[in-house]
């Protein structure tokens, strides 16, 4: 497989798209270092970070800093119950419409706390994008035929170095796609955390306009991928 096939391949559903899973990969790492450098060094996809913290802080007796990150725990489980409640009750709709409605729900809850990220003096943001980020996780979880994560990486370094090793040791020449595919998602998800660390340190709050943009260009390749390739199918 070249590499423009291994980019768009119309044999495969949108959401499995390289493309459609780099950008949310990119959209993944921005929100780690967004909210670990605006909301006291929050995680809003590595929620073992954030359970790490929890026991320490347990064992110290720092209760108010327990619940500062269990917040952002407890509503990424909320969001991936949402995400099989919409998975569960709405199985009629088609793949298109179900990305899209999970993409539309993102951009409207980012939108909503770049207005307005505090209510009665609760930063909503670690609550807000770690719901968003469950519903990413659950709702996208293959990329060309592979499994993969887009707000995490341990998982993705895993399947790297087990392709490298095949690839390089046992020459198995099938091994080189995956390796090329997780190579990318890893080195983009790196390059979103950078992103989003420098964006964070000089605008603060208003970096979080950046996934904004991000995810309605996800949503537009989308639309096209889906009028280019499917629509004609039908």
């Amino acid at each position: 497989m070249n590499l423009r096939e291994t980019l768009i391949n119309r044999n495969l559903p949108v959401h499995e798209q390289l493309i459609f899973c780099l950008l949310l990969t990119a959209v993944g790492g921005f929100f780690d270092a967004y909210t670990f450098v605006n909301c006291d060094g929050i995680f809003a996809n590595a929620q073992t970070g954030n359970l790490i913290f929890v026991g320490i802080d347990l064992i110290e007796g720092n209760f108010p800093e327990v619940l500062h990150y269990s917040i952002p725990i407890f509503s990424f489980i909320v969001g991936v119950l949402v995400s099989k409640f919409i998975e569960t009750k709405y199985k009629e709709l088609s793949i298109f419409k179900h990305i899209y409605m999970l993409l539309l729900t993102q951009i409207i809850a980012l939108v909503v706390i770049s207005l307005k990220h505090e209510f009665f003096g609760v930063d909503i943001r670690p609550i807000v994008i770690s719901f968003i980020c469950a519903i990413q996780f659950d709702g996208f979880r293959k990329v060309n035929n592979l499994v993969f994560a887009s707000v995490f990486c341990t998982g993705n370094l895993r399947s790297m170095s087990e392709h490298l090793y095949k690839y390089i040791v046992l020459k198995k020449k099938e091994s080189k796609t995956p390796l090329y595919i997780y190579s990318s998602v890893i080195a983009v998800f790196l390059s979103g955390v950078i992103l989003g660390a420098a964006m964070s340190k000089y605008f603060l709050h208003k970096a979080i306009i950046v996934p904004i943009f991000i995810i309605f260009i996800n949503l537009v390749f989308v639309t096209v991928i889906y009028n280019k390739f499917v629509k004609k199918r039908i």
